[in-house]
């Protein structure tokens, strides 16, 4: 999971150039004007964000998802721009695409103008048989000529398989995503979404055990910017957010194998902080058993 970014922008403000002496003509060489540029990504949804990270599901041993990323370039002049790819871990590979292409790393743009953007594409699979996880790349924009970092995002595969062996699993999921979670506590990112605009996930409630069980669920307030954000709970046309709230959400008994769905709206109701640009809302089941969270990951679009 990842957290907001505090004045990206700013740390962009202050260019080093570095000037060398030559030591046959001790004529001083032309400086480096330090490239200047930013990174927005996405993953579900039309819509950018500059948050630094991105979580979908993903099944293991199926089709790779991709995430976007547009680097802008905000300098005063076309420039060109070097990409590199850290990944973490292993039994997935994550592969760089330019225009539909395959490109190997470190990949340089071409030229980029003042003000506009290139858009790159980031493809993760998961090998068959990982274990349910977080599978993470980095993106990184760097200086194609001192390869300092200008930026970088993250891209964040949770690996699914939709399935789960207690008497409390929770899972959830937002749009066409797989659902995450289940006997694992696992993030999924919703569309990145504008003030008044309201990001939707499915919360299923399971007993995958062997014998009746009762579950209860509570959600908790974002913890990064909360106040800019409105919660509901829904189960069909009854409105559950002030039990889910309390910890007071009952399923009733489920036999085996039966489930409980809930709808989760959450409303960016104001868009007045420009260093919260996304927050994480948990929700956490209980049972017999035990208990399990999982989180609705919402982005403010860029």
């Amino acid at each position: 999971m990842f957290v907001r970014r505090i004045n990206r922008f700013a740390a962009l403000v202050v260019a080093t150039v570095v000037c060398s002496v030559a030591t046959v003509t001790a004529s001083i060489a032309p400086a480096h004007a330090a490239a200047s540029g930013v990174v927005l990504m996405k993953g579900s949804g039309s819509a950018y964000t500059d948050n630094n990270g991105v979580n979908m599901g993903v099944i293991p041993g199926k089709a790779s998802k991709p995430w976007s990323f547009k680097i802008v370039n905000t300098g005063l002049v076309s420039q060109q721009f070097e990409v590199t790819v850290a990944t973490f871990g292993s039994g997935f590979t994550a592969t760089l695409f330019n225009r539909n292409k395959p490109v190997s790393t470190p990949f340089t743009t071409p030229p980029v103008e003042a003000g506009a953007s290139i858009v790159l594409t980031l493809k993760i699979t998961i090998d068959a048989e990982e274990p349910q996880d977080e599978y993470i790349a980095k993106f990184e924009l760097r200086d194609p000529a001192t390869h300092d970092l200008l930026d970088s995002a993250f891209a964040d595969a949770n690996a699914t398989y939709q399935t789960g062996t207690t008497q409390h699993d929770l899972f959830l999921k937002t749009g066409s995503q797989p659902y995450v979670g289940g006997s694992a506590a696992q993030f999924e990112t919703a569309a990145a979404i504008r003030e008044g605009q309201t990001a939707k996930f499915t919360i299923r409630l399971q007993n995958n055990g062997i014998t009746p069980a009762t579950l209860t669920l509570q959600g908790f307030p974002g913890f990064l910017c909360e106040e800019n954000f409105v919660v509901t709970v829904k189960q069909g046309a009854k409105d559950f957010s002030a039990a889910v709230a309390a910890g007071v959400y009952s399923t009733g008994a489920l036999d085996p194998g039966e489930k409980k769905q809930l709808k989760v709206s959450i409303k960016l109701v104001t868009d007045d902080d420009p260093g919260c640009t996304s927050d994480y809302f948990f929700f956490e089941a209980f049972g017999p058993d035990g208990n399990i969270g999982s989180a609705a990951h919402v982005v403010i679009a860029a």
